[in-house]
C-alpha cells in the first residue's frame, strides 16, 4: 500500500507541475459539430448539452480534447476493440469519422456549462472537504489537484466536473473499477481509496460547482 501511495504522490506531483502548460488551440469544424449534435446526440444529451436524465452526462462546456478522446475510446479505432464498452455509444461513435468527432468536441465545448445543485447540503459540506483536501489518513488525494478548485479540469485529460449531475458522478465513482478500472489509469489508483459515503459526498459537492 505504501508503494502505491508513493507512486500516486509522484504522479499527482507531475500533474500539478504540468497543469500550467499551454495546450495548442483545439481544431475542428464547429458548424459541422452543431449539425451532428442535433442529428445524433441531442436526443440523449439535451438540446443545449444538458441532459434531462441523471444517468446521462452533461456535455456542454466540457474540455474538447477530453470529449474527443472519449468518443475515440468508444469507437473501434483502427479495427481494435473499443477501450470503453457501451452498447449505446459504440455504434454512434463508429458512425463518426475523425473530423466529425473534432467538430462535435469543439461545438460542445463552446456551449454554456450547466449549473447543478446538491442532493443534500450536509453531504456537500463533507464532499467539499474531500474535494479540496482529500483524506490524508487513508492516503486519498484531493480532487482539486487534477480537476481544479472550480471543477474546470485540465486540458487535455482531466475533464470538467463542475455542474455535472450528482447521480451521474456518484455512479461513475461507484462503477469505476469494474467498468473502467484499467491499469495505468490515475483514477484506478484513487477510487479504491474512497469509501461509498465519500463518493456520494464528493458527487454532491461537484454538482454545486460552476
Amino acid at each position: 500500500m505504501a508503494g502505491k501511495r508513493l507512486v500516486l504522490a509522484v504522479i499527482l506531483a507531475m500533474v500539478a507541475a504540468a497543469s500550467g502548460a499551454q495546450e495548442p488551440e483545439f481544431q475542428g469544424d464547429e458548424a459541422r459539430g452543431k449539425r451532428l449534435f442535433g442529428e445524433v446526440c441531442a436526443a440523449c444529451h439535451g438540446e443545449a448539452g444538458k441532459s434531462e436524465a441523471s444517468a446521462i452526462p452533461n456535455l456542454a462546456g466540457q474540455i474538447p480534447d477530453y470529449l474527443a478522446k472519449q468518443l475515440h475510446a468508444f469507437r473501434h479505432d483502427e479495427g481494435k476493440a473499443p477501450k470503453r464498452v457501451n452498447e449505446t455509444m459504440t455504434p454512434i461513435a463508429d458512425s463518426l469519422n475523425d473530423d466529425d468527432i473534432a467538430g462535435l468536441a469543439l461545438y460542445l465545448s463552446s456551449l454554456p456549462p450547466p449549473s447543478g445543485t446538491s442532493r443534500d447540503a450536509q453531504q456537500a459540506a463533507l464532499g467539499r472537504t474531500i474535494y479540496l483536501a482529500g483524506n490524508p489518513q487513508e492516503g486519498l488525494p484531493a480532487c482539486v489537484t487534477c480537476h481544479r478548485p472550480s471543477g474546470s479540469g485540465i486540458r487535455p485529460d482531466f475533464p470538467r466536473l463542475a455542474g455535472q449531475n450528482a447521480d451521474y458522478i456518484e455512479a461513475q465513482l461507484t462503477n469505476w473499477m469494474p467498468v473502467r478500472g484499467k491499469p495505468g489509469k490515475l483514477m484506478s489508483l484513487i477510487v479504491p481509496l474512497m469509501q461509498p459515503a465519500e463518493k456520494r459526498a464528493v458527487a454532491d459537492y461537484i454538482a454545486t460547482l460552476h
